[in-house]
Order: structure tokens, then sequence, then C-alpha cells
């Protein structure tokens, strides 16, 4: 009798043995067809292309502004796993990374529970338009005096996130400066291929001549540094591209010529209004600027003043990063 309860017992443990390793090759199958289809890993810093270049985004490595999986991150060769890590930029999630990088994860996308927290990382950014008045720099770094952010705050404006200009107005101009915490803005923005027109109200120190209207209107030789990076470029020395002058008369005279022009620029080369103007032997007295990109001071009371963008500004901003995100899908494929 107890040989044939031992033998029973034999049985029963053969078969719950037998049972448990066909459990433990179904999970081991499943693990290494998981690892199979999961895509290769890319460096970190490939994760930014869409909105920073390759020493920006590692600039901002070695600023410790990047995590993953909440987690930061400490160097530029560090791999991430498409549709698996989760990136953030200074606590919010990147997206579209993936898509950008030409990977595909069908499976994510039929299953819920492997999309990364899809219902909550989507985005909210700001999008300002500012009075800049003369006199605030253009600048975010708070200890420079009259900075961009301080002036804000002074005017009641405190954003849900970091802002920063798109572009640059100098000391001693004024009008109008866009804000956002969105980084696609000013790279889709500030190209020079999109050619996006930004008018200026020049007054000079006195009467501009025909002749030197028709100039402006067809180029002048002025010579420029860009800024990438925060280094200085070499000096460029090249006409201007041709450019929308318009004069505005003046209120005492019809027969005198006008010390005020109306600039309408699709370049934006450094301080140019004003080295266009020096070219001529012409001394700007004020400079300001009325419109960028379509988009007016419109709805604002004068210098100062700031509010977010309405409905119809937001088509035009949706608009210039449609454009540029469909250029980055075709120009950048063979990129990185």
């Amino acid at each position: 009798m107890f040989g044939e309860r031992t033998r029973q017992y034999r049985r029963r443990l053969l078969l719950h043995l037998r049972s448990l390793a066909s459990i433990l090759i179904a999970i081991l199958s499943c693990q290494i067809h998981a690892f199979s289809q999961s895509p290769e890993p890319i460096r970190i810093n490939k994760v930014l292309k869409k909105t920073h270049s390759r020493r920006q985004a590692d600039q901002l490595i070695a600023d410790g502004r990047l995590s993953v999986n909440n987690e930061p991150v400490h160097s530029a060769g560090q791999r991430v796993i498409p549709y698996r890590d989760v990136i953030r930029l200074d606590g919010r999630i990147v997206e579209g990374w993936e898509e950008l990088n030409h990977f595909n994860d069908e499976s994510s996308k039929r299953d819920p529970h492997n999309q990364k927290e899809t219902q909550t990382k989507a985005l909210v950014f700001d999008y300002i338009k500012y009075w800049k008045p003369i006199g605030v720099t253009c600048t975010t770094d708070r200890r420079i005096r009259d900075n961009l952010i301080d002036a804000l705050r002074l005017e009641g404006c405190n954003p849900n996130s970091r802002i920063f200009p798109v572009g640059r107005l100098d000391k001693e101009t004024s009008g109008i400066l866009l804000m956002t915490s969105d980084g696609r803005l000013p790279n889709a923005s500030l190209r020079g291929k999109y050619k996006h027109p930004k008018t200026y109200i020049v007054k000079a120190n006195r009467p501009v001549a025909d002749e030197d209207v028709q100039r402006l209107r067809d180029g002048v030789v002025i010579t420029t540094v860009a800024q990438r990076d925060g280094n200085r470029a070499k000096p460029l020395t090249a006409p201007t591209l041709p450019c929308t002058v318009r004069v505005v008369p003046s209120s005492k005279s019809v027969n005198l010529n006008s010390r005020v022009l109306e600039i309408t620029l699709v370049e934006g080369r450094n301080r140019q209004v004003r080295k266009m103007m020096e070219a001529l032997g012409y001394r700007v007295l004020g400079l300001h600027r009325k419109s960028f990109m379509e988009i007016t001071l419109d709805g604002l009371e004068g210098d100062g003043d700031w509010c977010h963008l309405n409905e119809n500004e937001m088509n035009i901003v949706q608009r210039v990063l449609d454009r540029a995100e469909h250029d980055d899908t075709i120009d950048m494929r063979d990129v990185w």
C-alpha cells in the first residue's frame, strides 16, 4: 500500500513538473520573441533631432536637462529603446521621436498597455506675443539686467513652463516678439528658406531719397556676423535679399521725402535694417517691428503688454510647424 501511494505521488509530481516546464518554456519564448522584435537602440541625442542640432542636444545632456525613465542622462552616448523608454526634457515628455527616426511599432499601437502614458503625455506649450519696449534685452538669462523674463513678470506674465524668444530684437528696437516653450517653433519659423516676413517701421535721421529707397528694395551689401550655439561665426559680407519698402508720407509736407519707411524682410541677418540704412549713409533714430510671420500687435495696448496667441494666430503657428515637419521628414531622412 505504501508503495502504491509513493507511485501516485511521483506521478502527480511529474505532471506538475511538466506543467511548470511548459509554462516556463512559453514565458521564455515570449521573451525571446519580444527581444527579437525590439527596435534597435539609438543614441539619446537623436531623440531631439527634430528641434535641436546635435551640438545643442549634447549641451542639454551636459546641463542635466534630459532624463530616461525618470533617471538623469549623463552621457550623449547613452542609448534608448524606441516605444519602451520614456524621454523627458525639462520634465516634459518628448513626443514623436520614434517616428522621426523611422521606427513603427505596430504592436504598441494595438496594445494600449504598451503605450507610454498615452493619455497623459500630451504637451501643452505656451505661445505669447509681447510688445517689447526699448531697453529690454532679448535674453532669458535673469542675471542680465532688463532681461525678458523679469520684464514679462512685471507685467503679470507667469507662464506654465520655461519660455524663450523666437528670434531677437536688439535692445534699442521695440515691437512684436513671440515667446514660446515650444522648441520646434524657432527652427521652423527662422529658417531662411521659408522666408517668413518681418515688417519694421524705420525712422531715419534725414529724409530718404527716392533712389536710396530703390536701392534698399534691390538689396545693399552689408557685413553681418551670425551666432550659432553660442559661437560667433565668420563675418558674412553679401547683398541683402530684395525686400519690400514703402515710404510713409510725412504729415508736414507731401513735397518732402519722408524720414519714415516701412520695410518688410524675408531674411534675418543680425541688425540687418540698421546696417542697410547705414550702408546708404543714414542713421536709424527709431526702429519698431510691427509684424512677424504675419502675426501683428493687434490686441496689445502698448509697450510691455502681452497676450496669448488667439485662434487665428495659432493657425499661423500650426501651418509653420506643419510645413517644417513635412520638410524634415523629406530632407532629413538620410542625415543621421
